[in-house]
């Protein structure tokens, strides 16, 4: 289990980093660790299963390999959002992996000093960018945002958007020498997969030929180490239904549950994935309260919802937009942008049943293939373009408020 006792130790391998005592948090000065370099392997700020298990692997393989440095992973959210991330947690528990052994975002200081490396993982801007040594990534490049224009020239950028799955990168990097070998490594790797490429089915189109070369190389590991290796299908519906379950979350946690945050040089456009269509979240007592909480002082809400039914795999997908503002022309630019998409085409028609729910503008999407990935570029330029037309200032934006007192009926 040399997988587990890494991510125990990874701890206090951060703490020898830490002066003692201090109120800022510093970096130890220490003559013993001048030599030896601290390497942090952190996710993207959604940390769903893939950002999750590609950071935790990735530094493990790296910390095996390279053992004259220290390889610690983060997962991008602070700790008290663990438990919004409903199949990341089953899927490590399931695998002996407590919470009480991770890093979170909140356990970092609040600054690096130089010689502190940063291993990007599953996405490529980030304000950490003058310490970025690698980068590991399969979304489309963001190559106009200012912080990837920070990213140092030595910076090595395997950024592949062709694959599905950024935990089919990590198991390139765990294949590409004998050692280190873990079958939690190769459980935690298929898993991932599995679910980022909904089971390779046909109708979402979320995998390519190295997704799947990937899969079957990872069991073809775990079968030869005897361990035990569910069906795809069972794997998969196991991890929807666990990403799936709110039950105990509130209204207000489910739109934080997979939230990003598209940042442009006037407006912070929060953007909440959830594990149910948008029509259904809204129909739920209490919607508008949490909707209204989640999104307060922002000109413009998106919400991204998709079902996975659980009989047949069949994937429905479907978008929001709320102006709290009441800015029904941005609303609208917004729309126009997304509907008139051709890169890919997203297919966004209204639903069947209409709704005026806080006055927010509800489309399916028939591209099942396009993702967030897709459709946030989209709205950042349509934003970047009403600002260019209409030279409005807006003030900062935080999110993250305090959790709203609602519960799911």
């Amino acid at each position: 289990m040399r997988f587990v006792r890494f991510l125990t130790q990874a701890r206090t391998t951060l703490s020898r980093y830490l002066a003692e005592g201090s109120s800022t948090v510093a970096w130890q000065q220490q003559q013993q660790l001048e030599l030896r370099k601290l390497h942090v392997v952190i996710g993207n700020e959604s940390c769903d299963l893939d950002s999750a298990i590609s950071a935790l692997t990735l530094a493990f393989i790296y910390s095996e390999r390279h053992q004259e440095h220290d390889y610690v992973p983060v997962l991008n959210i602070p700790r008290r959002d663990y438990l919004l991330k409903t199949e990341v947690g089953h899927m490590l528990t399931k695998c002996g992996i407590a919470e009480a052994m991770l890093l979170f975002r909140d356990d970092l200081p609040k600054q690096f000093t130089g010689d502190v490396r940063v291993l990007l993982v599953d996405h490529h801007v980030s304000e950490l960018a003058p310490q970025v040594l690698e980068i590991l990534d399969h979304r489309p490049i963001d190559a106009a945002n200012p912080q990837y224009l920070l990213l140092p020239e030595s910076c090595v950028r395997s950024i592949e958007p062709g694959v599905g799955s950024c935990a089919t990168l990590v198991g390139q990097r765990y294949f590409a020498a004998e050692q280190p070998r873990s079958p939690v490594v190769a459980e935690l790797l298929r898993a991932t997969i599995v679910l980022d490429t909904v089971n390779f089915s046909a109708t979402a189109k979320r995998g390519s030929p190295a997704d799947l070369d990937m899969v079957e190389q990872l069991e073809r590991e775990l079968c030869a180490g005897q361990a035990v290796v569910a069906e795809r299908t069972e794997l998969f519906n196991e991890l929807v239904a666990a990403r799936a379950d709110i039950s105990k979350l509130t209204l207000g946690e489910v739109l934080r549950k997979d939230m990003k945050l598209i940042q442009t040089e006037r407006q912070k456009v929060p953007v909440a994935g959830m594990p149910i269509l948008i029509r259904d979240f809204i129909e739920l007592s209490g919607a508008e309260q949490a909707v209204r909480e989640f999104g307060i002082d922002s000109n413009l809400l998106v919400m991204l919802g998709m079902y996975v039914s659980p009989v047949d795999g069949a994937v429905q997908r479907d978008v929001g937009l709320i102006s709290l503002a009441g800015q029904s022309q941005l609303l609208e630019c917004v729309r126009l942008a997304l509907v008139g998409c051709q890169e890919p085409p997203l297919d966004l028609r209204a639903h069947a049943v209409g709704s005026r729910f806080m006055g927010g503008c509800y489309l399916r999407q028939h591209n099942l293939r396009a993702t967030r990935k897709h459709i946030q570029p989209v709205i950042k330029r349509a934003l970047m373009d009403w600002e260019e037309l209409h030279g409005f200032g807006c003030n900062e934006v935080y999110f993250f408020k305090e959790k709203p007192k609602l519960g799911l009926s």
